[in-house]
């Protein structure tokens, strides 16, 4: 599974997410469910460009400049459910970046970690979208990215923290369904085959806001 093909899921995956807030007819299994795939997998992205980029310097630009561009578009479409007061995922992904870059050139883990620890709170300080939980995912992703057989364990006591902060820890039908769907981009991280695929380097960057005021706008018909 290259980067092309996790990177059309997660997209996907976003709209069945966010289809739900401008129409609310669609509202079913399919866009309640699965829509918790997708920020998992940008999380991943993240790292995955963190590594293989050539110029770091310009992938923190981009995640800035396309955050400020994407808060206007999405404080209007978080809007339509009455929690605009907070920071899109550009944010949240910065922040994770942040987050692996002090932890990769700190050599001394008794200074980067703290601080690693300091930028996830800041997550929940500046209230980006997925607060601390999406910072921490960037974070995890990234320092159990060789060890297959640890990042699911470390992934599942992340969502069972999440899970019970939010007041979602509970047996029922509809908590375990969130759970397993929120497992489900694990999968698609242990079939990543280290490929590219096509390349379409900005086209999350453009159509992350663009769907956003779309949808906004769908929302009045």
């Amino acid at each position: 599974m290259s980067i092309f093909t996790i990177k059309m899921i997660a997209c996907v995956t976003m709209i069945l997410d966010h289809i739900k807030y401008a129409i609310p007819s669609t509202e079913n299994f399919v866009t309640m469910y699965l829509g918790r795939i997708s920020f998992p997998l940008f999380a991943f992205l993240i790292t995955e460009g963190y590594i293989h980029t050539s110029n770091l310097k310009k992938y923190y630009e981009r995640l800035i400049i396309f955050g400020i561009i994407s808060q206007i578009p999405f404080m209007l479409f978080r809007s339509l459910v009455g929690e605009w007061k907070m920071l899109n995922i550009m944010f949240t992904l910065l922040l994770g970046l942040l987050s692996i870059t002090t932890y990769d050139k700190i050599k001394k883990k008794y200074i980067s970690i703290p601080i690693c620890i300091l930028i996830i709170t800041l997550g929940e300080i500046l209230n980006v979208d997925y607060g601390w939980f999406g910072v921490y995912l960037v974070f995890i992703i990234y320092i159990f990215r060789n060890k297959k057989i640890i990042l699911p364990f470390a992934y599942i006591i992340l969502l069972i923290l999440m899970f019970y902060q939010i007041g979602m820890l509970k047996w029922s039908k509809m908590y375990i369904t969130y759970f397993i769907c929120y497992f489900i981009p694990i999968i698609f991280m242990l079939l990543y085959n280290g490929k590219k695929g096509k390349k379409i380097k900005y086209f999350f960057y453009v159509f992350y806001p663009i769907h956003m005021i779309i949808l906004y706008l769908i929302s009045f018909i």
